[in-house]
């Protein structure tokens, strides 16, 4: 195998395939890339077993056809710091590895081909739905708000469950605090499929959106082990997660007792100086909330401080109310949103805290409040 390879553009499709491998095993095959040139295109191929891709290699002219398993240790930091903007690659007969670029050569050896695993192929999967990518990159966003980023048990903490229905791809997941949901209108899409994916995988995904067109349209696909994102150049599989998400509608509210439209830049504004007083402390956050009147914030850490904070474009109605609820939780809701607007319902003080879009119901948040004498809910004014 020999190739002519222009670094700019090669790097970035080598990046792309380097973080779907990992070091952390004793199967060392699993921190590679197997290398396949053709004479019509170079495609690129790792996986960590849980999650794989194959994309095609940018930038890459081909003098020679082969093929190659190539290490990352080593390989991965001569490919960024190689100061020219084309070296060549090649693949002797032994499987020896050699880069020249400038005045430098280096040396390297391959893996045997053999030992590379067979990856996933979507060949036989059926379509879940096709969706732009700035849609999904969105959806993703939103939905995985309440997932846990560690591998927590059950399965369904650290996992996010896609599902279809009625021509909307749904996205939502639960650390059991709050749940999220986010919903966008696909352009095809099979009825009533649902599955966990996990969150690791999950995060791969939205990266890998970051480097496609956000007008192009992407197919997820699935089979019983698997889901994959296939774009024009790339193919991404995650391992579906055997486990079931909860029947989580059983807890969305049907209506509200109370209900405050809001900036939601002057509220994130105010609530993160709250949180400055309390983030050391409980994060709790204490929500004060009267018809006709702003919304104010009020939190307190002893031995260090209390905070008030008030907004002033506040639209409330039904009934009043004092609410405490997590600020870290509320804050990331407010932040993942890009409406100028937000609304936030209620169901007296012992209900949970939905936040949402003004315009529509593509997203909800559910928080659940903090339990605490009725005293401290009616903590003093502050002069």
């Amino acid at each position: 195998m020999k190739l002519k390879v222009n670094k700019k553009q090669f790097i970035q499709s080598w990046s792309l395939a380097e973080r779907s491998t990992t070091s952390s095993t004793s199967m060392s095959i699993l921190s590679s890339v197997f290398i396949k040139a053709s004479e019509e295109e170079v495609t690129m191929q790792a996986t960590d077993v849980r999650t794989s891709i194959i994309c095609m290699a940018l930038g890459v002219v081909v003098e020679e056809p082969g093929e190659a398993v190539f290490p990352v240790k080593g390989i991965s930091e001569i490919f960024k710091k190689i100061s020219c903007e084309e070296f060549s690659l090649v693949v002797d007969d032994s499987g020896k590895i050699i880069i020249k670029a400038g005045h430098g050569k280096y040396n390297f050896a391959s893996y045997p081909i053999r030992e590379f695993p067979s990856l996933p192929s979507s060949e036989a999967a059926r379509l879940f739905c096709t969706i732009g990518v700035g849609e999904l990159s969105k959806v993703i966003e939103e939905g995985t708000l309440a997932a846990s980023t560690g591998e927590e048990f059950p399965l369904y903490l650290s996992s996010a469950n896609f599902q279809t229905a009625g021509g909307i791809l749904n996205i939502v997941s639960t650390d059991t605090r709050r749940l999220a949901i986010s919903g966008a209108v696909v352009n095809q899409s099979e009825e009533g499929v649902s599955s966990l994916l996990p969150m690791k995988g999950i995060k791969e995904v939205q990266r890998i959106l970051v480097s496609l067109d956000p007008e192009s349209q992407i197919k997820i696909l699935y089979d019983d082990s698997q889901f994959y994102f296939s774009a024009d150049s790339l193919e991404f599989s995650v391992r579906r997660v055997e486990s079931r998400f909860p029947p989580y509608e059983k807890i969305i509210p049907k209506g509200h007792t109370t209900n405050i439209s809001l900036d939601r830049g002057e509220l994130i504004s105010a609530l993160e100086r709250v949180d400055v007083v309390v983030r050391d402390f409980n994060r709790m956050v204490i929500l004060d909330i009267k018809a006709g009147e702003p919304l104010v914030l009020r939190g307190k850490a002893p031995d260090f401080g209390l905070a008030k904070e008030e907004v002033s474009k506040s639209d409330v109605k039904g009934e009043s109310l004092v609410i405490a609820v997590n600020s870290k939780f509320f804050m990331e809701a407010l932040k993942v949103m890009r409406d100028p607007e937000v609304v936030l319902s209620f169901n007296g003080s012992k209900g949970q805290m939905a936040v949402r879009r003004a315009e529509d119901d593509s997203f909800l948040c559910l928080i659940a409040p903090i339990n605490i004498p009725e005293e401290e809910l009616k903590m003093d004014e502050m002069a």
